[in-house]
């Protein structure tokens, strides 16, 4: 197996950290408002668009993967996006053609998670494969917030075009990863693709045929189901906080969100250790004390309570998200359905972010309606969630960890 030097993984997970870079364009949505008046209506699908490219172009990566390399992939997905943030912030466009270049910015959404996840698992020295899709999930997380907060920045000249600056940061990214992001696809040839054809014909010798385990395809459906109601966290707590608690103002909502994405960020480089000391109960344990910690402002009704329980719900969110995504890498690792495991898992992610919007609501009504009770209605489904996925966890880490050993 050829050897990888420490400037490929860095490459790997620099390139995850630009992931998410259509969070650019919720940004400034204020500002969008404010420059086409009256087409309010419209303009929020700047906010929504970019969920839908990306679920369908991870859901077309499945297929593409197969054709092109992983590397080429992620660097054309990011030179799509460079030029759609070019094109906004150079010239007077429409508002069509905002929401056009600003949905494309979700094309890297796309590609890159699956990408990268099977790529650093693929160059990983044996001792860190079941941290580093942890740490290519937390640099996503952190990707998202440095973005989101410069565009916050360079918006403050009160001209929407000017938070699309950022964007400009993908170039010396892409550069890097022309130079030392890993053609893992053209390596697997040779000795590499010698071995893993061997491990594939020992582990299907009585079948002929390579199958996708019973837990890759859980694993997908658990991330499905939860990703529906994890997001109603991010969907209501500003609601909650500014109109229907009234314990805060739009600083105090941002400091939420800021604290809410520290604690994914820190939880994805911690999420080996959390596994190896809950074992089977990692994901149905974290799926639980996110649902409970997504309680708290409810509970408490204070500032503190949404601080605290912004920092924990994401913390705990990402053991789920970055666990999920480590087990289905660590099962999948060296197998040809990889790509297509890790890329469902994206398709998943789109999916969870647009369907939230739609199934926590009633469930809300339920309740009483209001962000408040959708968060109550989403905290109760992700602790009955975390009960029932034991069932599919207690095996599948018992497979998939001694498989990886």
């Amino acid at each position: 197996m050829k050897q990888y030097k420490p400037i490929n993984l860095v490459a790997v997970l620099l390139v995850s950290f630009v992931a998410w870079v259509y969070c650019v364009a919720p940004a400034v949505l204020g500002l969008i408002y404010q420059a086409y008046p009256g087409q309010d209506s419209v303009s929020v699908l700047i906010a929504t668009l970019p969920t839908v490219v990306t679920m369908i172009v991870a859901f077309l990566s499945t297929v593409i993967f197969r054709f092109v390399p992983r590397k080429w992939m992620a660097i054309t997905s990011m030179v799509i996006a460079l030029i759609c943030g070019a094109v906004i912030l150079i010239f007077p466009l429409p508002l069509m053609g905002v929401i056009v270049c600003s949905a494309l910015l979700g094309i890297p959404a796309g590609i890159i998670p699956a990408a990268c996840a099977t790529t650093v698992t693929i160059i990983a020295p044996p001792a860190l494969k079941d941290k580093v899709v942890g740490w290519h999930n937390a640099l996503m997380m952190l990707g998202m917030a440095v973005f989101t907060l410069l565009a916050g920045l360079f918006g403050d000249t009160g001209n929407f075009r000017d938070g699309y600056k950022s964007i400009f940061f993908l170039i010396p990214i892409i550069i890097l990863a022309i130079l030392f992001y890993p053609n893992v696809d053209r390596d697997l040839s040779g000795m590499a693709q010698a071995a893993m054809e061997q491990t594939a014909a020992a582990n299907t010798a009585n079948t002929g045929k390579e199958k996708i385990p019973w837990y890759c395809i859980a694993f997908v459906l658990t991330y499905l189901i939860g990703c529906i109601f994890w997001n109603a966290w991010f969907l209501n707590y500003s609601d909650y906080v500014i109109n229907e608690a009234q314990i805060g103002g739009a600083a105090v909502s941002g400091m939420i969100g800021s604290l809410s994405s520290l604690g994914g960020t820190l939880a994805g480089f911690f999420v080996a250790w959390w596994i190896k000391g809950t074992k089977a109960f990692s994901m149905p344990l974290a799926f639980v004390l996110c649902g409970v910690t997504m309680l708290l402002p409810g509970m408490t009704h204070s500032t503190l309570g949404c601080y605290v329980g912004g920092f924990l719900c994401q913390m705990f969110n990402l053991f789920i998200v970055s666990g999920l995504s480590t087990y289905a890498a660590l099962a999948t690792d060296g197998k040809k359905y990889a790509t297509t495991i890790l890329a469902l898992i994206s398709v998943a992610e789109g999916a969870g972010v647009f369907l939230c919007g739609y199934l926590v609501p009633p469930l809300g009504n339920l309740l009483g309606g209001g962000a408040g009770a959708n968060l109550t209605a989403a905290s109760v489904v992700m602790i009955l969630l975390g009960v029932a996925c034991f069932f599919v966890m207690k095996p599948a880490h018992k497979a998939v960890y001694e498989q990886a050993e």
